[in-house]
């Protein structure tokens, strides 16, 4: 019985991925790599017409992960970035959260937003980013 709660866990896993999501009125946008890097960086600030509103969560593993290979940045280095441009005046800085479900919460609730989380958890949320 304990083997085959763990190899449900381990399927379940398996299928969740972490990915760019975005509020429900993107769902027509799809990005490739270089879109996801430039819609995350700033150098693109709109999806469709909506303004690009990028959630961040403090500290997490799977969104270090992310950031790491579309943007060649920890989070840290990432809100660096983001910091350094707002405060030239080059765009709006991220909104920050505690946890991954406030991220999720928030970018259901929020026009142009976008978040990186778990493709399993994406209820109501856009999958934007293609492989």
């Amino acid at each position: 019985m304990l083997s085959l709660t763990f190899l449900l866990a381990a399927a379940g896993a398996l299928q969740a991925e972490t990915t760019l999501l975005g509020n429900k009125g993107l769902a027509s946008q799809k990005l490739d790599a270089d879109s996801i890097k430039a819609v995350l960086l700033g150098k693109k600030a709109t999806l469709g017409s909506d303004r690009v509103v990028i959630i961040i969560v403090k500290a997490s593993d799977a969104q270090d992960a992310f950031l790491k290979e579309h943007v060649g940045m920890t989070t840290e280095q990432f809100n660096t970035h983001w910091r350094r441009l707002f405060m030239s005046g080059g765009g709006s800085a991220p909104k920050m959260v505690d946890s991954d479900a406030e991220a999720l919460k928030l970018a259901a609730e929020t026009p142009g937003a976008v978040v990186v989380g778990d493709s399993a958890k994406a209820d109501g949320l856009a999958v934007l980013a293609t492989k």
